[in-house]
């Protein structure tokens, strides 16, 4: 016979995965707009107004094909996330920008969100995640 606080504890800690699976999700980011088969699509994560485009919690690349790419995250926390994409033409792992600071690489946010004078703010490209799976669409200018 087994001992009951062994069959309890390996209860408790099934529970316990199967609830971190329940609000696990993966977010697919399909870019488009890609101009060119040249270079690498870069995204990066965030999940704080505070650290928007300062420090990512995810970050991804794939190699650039003309037309879309795809890229997931998997295993995120129900919750709301601003995501920052751009076209690393030249494979150098940075946004590229003329002398006065702006963009020469195509780059793009969710919700294909645009500032003025500068990048959009964290409200304005945030999408939420609260199912399982979700899809968004970000266009490259």
């Amino acid at each position: 016979m087994k001992n009951p606080k062994y069959i309890l504890l390996s209860l408790m800690l099934t529970s316990a995965l199967f609830a971190v699976q329940a609000w696990a999700g993966d977010l697919t980011v399909e870019v488009i707009g890609i101009a060119q088969a040249k270079g690498d699509v870069q995204v990066a994560l965030f999940d704080q107004q505070g650290q928007w485009l300062r420090k990512a919690v995810a970050s991804k690349k794939v190699v650039a094909a003309e037309g879309k790419v795809e890229i997931v995250f998997e295993n995120l926390p129900d919750g709301e996330y601003g995501l920052s994409v751009f076209h690393d033409l030249n494979s150098n792992g940075k946004l590229d920008m003329n002398m006065i600071g702006i963009p020469t690489e195509p780059y793009g946010f969710s919700n294909d969100a645009a500032g003025s004078f500068g990048p959009p703010s964290f409200a304005d490209a945030k999408v939420k995640l609260e199912q399982s799976k979700k899809t968004i669409s970000i266009r490259l200018n």
